[in-house]
């Protein structure tokens, strides 16, 4: 399989997963999630991918078996546990697009009075602890995760204004090991499924209502817009088009693209000052015909034949006496 076939397949599970979690997730279907959203999320996210309602029933305790849970139905359960903070001021964003990368998600986005949280959830087996700053997993370091954490963070942080961008952290929820908490040597907190909710209730106040709502909304429409070009549409970013006067006329792109093309040729790729530019090569062909290098070479060609006559001289007066009489 090709990397295009790959990225295609990648699409096609990523759009049905989309649209299981749409049918699971609507209200009046009798899913196991039906229930009432909280907050302004019911009607920012209708009729979006990733923002919706999330049901808030209570969710029993206790350590969950990672082999009887698939991935998705731990964002499920984290999704319920979530759901719980509505009453606190904090709004749910589900299943969103990741900044940068048209073909990645972001699990849950949780937007409140302490700021914006990035959730991924993990449903690892065996024994998870953090242990000197380290994510280990039955003693073997699970570094990528926290690397993927962070870079979560650091892109949503990216599409903020800038005085938003100290307010964005991650977390890991781990579904499995429900009563873990720790937090890495990089700053990434890592919890249980019991205690994730604690985690974020106990962070400390930075934003006021309007602001949390403002940065919902704002959150909602860059994460969840398409990310993806349409199929069959290639751009070339070295591509401007021309800004013709008659660019809005028919008939007459063709010859304005034309015009613009063989102008781009015609131009100098170095334009120098008209008083600094170099004078033109004078090509001597069969010598220089001006009068001042005529005298020259006359002048020249004299200075020769004396200096030839002077050193002859005295051998031509040896050779007339030796000459027979």
């Amino acid at each position: 399989m090709g990397a295009g076939d790959a990225a295609f397949e990648r699409t096609r599970l990523a759009s049905e997963r989309i649209a299981r979690l749409k049918r699971h997730l609507a209200p009046g279907d009798g899913g196991p999630l039906e229930g009432a959203g909280f907050g302004p999320a019911r009607e920012f996210g209708a009729g979006k991918a990733g923002a919706g309602p999330v049901g808030s029933g209570p969710l029993g305790s206790g350590l969950v078996g990672a082999g009887s849970v698939g991935a998705e139905q731990s964002s499920h359960l984290v999704a319920e546990r979530l759901a719980e903070l509505g009453p606190c001021g904090w709004f749910l964003l589900h299943d969103v697009h990741w900044p940068g990368r048209p073909l990645a998600r972001l699990e849950h986005v949780l937007v409140g009075p302490g700021g914006v949280v990035v959730v991924s959830v993990k449903n690892w087996s065996g024994h998870v602890d953090v242990v000197d700053g380290a994510l280990l997993q039955n003693g073997h370091d699970r570094f990528p995760a926290v690397e993927t954490s962070l870079a979560q963070a650091a892109a949503v942080a990216a599409v903020l204004p800038p005085p938003w961008r100290r307010l964005v952290r991650s977390q890991i929820c781990l579904t499995a090991q429900p009563e873990l908490w720790g937090t890495t040597g990089t700053g990434i907190e890592v919890r249980g499924i019991d205690r994730i909710a604690g985690a974020v209730t106990g962070m400390p106040d930075v934003l006021d209502a309007p602001s949390v709502l403002k940065l919902y909304a704002q959150l909602g429409q860059l994460l969840t817009r398409p990310q993806v070009p349409e199929a069959g549409t290639v751009r070339n970013p070295a591509y401007r088009p021309a800004t013709a006067s008659g660019a809005g006329r028919p008939g007459t792109q063709g010859t304005d693209d034309a015009n613009t093309s063989r102008a781009v040729l015609r131009r100098p790729a170095h334009k120098l000052p008209a008083h600094k530019r170099p004078a033109p090569p004078h090509y001597r062909y069969g010598g220089d015909r001006r009068p001042g290098t005529v005298l020259r070479v006359v002048g020249r060609s004299l200075v020769a034949g004396l200096v030839s006559a002077a050193l002859l001289a005295p051998p031509l007066w040896l050779l007339w006496d030796l000459l027979p009489k």
